[in-house]
């Protein structure tokens, strides 16, 4: 679908942009040869590396339900991306973290990402670049 992305509303613009940029960094990822992965377990490997989570709290930052975030989790830990960290059977929630594996996944992802943004850079331009990152780091959104 080729969308008149002059038309769209900011918030569309902003989706549409991501979307294609997500597509973009798993299709090379893919054509590397590595293993593939859907849009959320790529989100909740970024989450852990940023932080050990819960399955709960995973569930409340991406907005989908614990019977879901669990189903991709599972997937991972098979996969050996992400681990229980705490084998404390009394705690209902389990601290999930990353195998070296995972690890590697996050770091390998992360130089993809950063060869996408140089391209970005030659095609708007380092100023308009620097611009554009500046205004989407502002904490501008009204909290819900």
């Amino acid at each position: 679908m080729n969308l008149d992305l002059k038309n769209l509303n900011i918030i569309d613009l902003i989706s549409e942009k991501h979307a294609k940029l997500r597509k973009i960094v798993s299709k090379t990822w893919i054509d590397m040869g590595k293993e593939g992965f859907t849009d959320t377990e790529s989100y909740i490997l970024s989450l852990i590396e940023k932080n050990e989570l819960t399955v709960a709290q995973i569930s409340r930052i991406i907005g989908i339900s614990r019977q879901g975030t669990h189903k991709c989790v599972k997937g991972l830990i098979e996969k050996d991306y992400i681990m229980i960290k705490n084998q404390d059977s009394i705690s209902r929630d389990k601290i999930l973290s990353l195998t070296t594996k995972g690890k590697k996944f996050c770091e390998e992802t992360l130089i993809l990402k950063e060869k996408f943004e140089n391209e970005i850079i030659k095609f708007i331009g380092e100023s308009n670049f620097k611009i554009l990152k500046e205004c989407l780091s502002e904490d501008w959104l009204i909290d819900e």
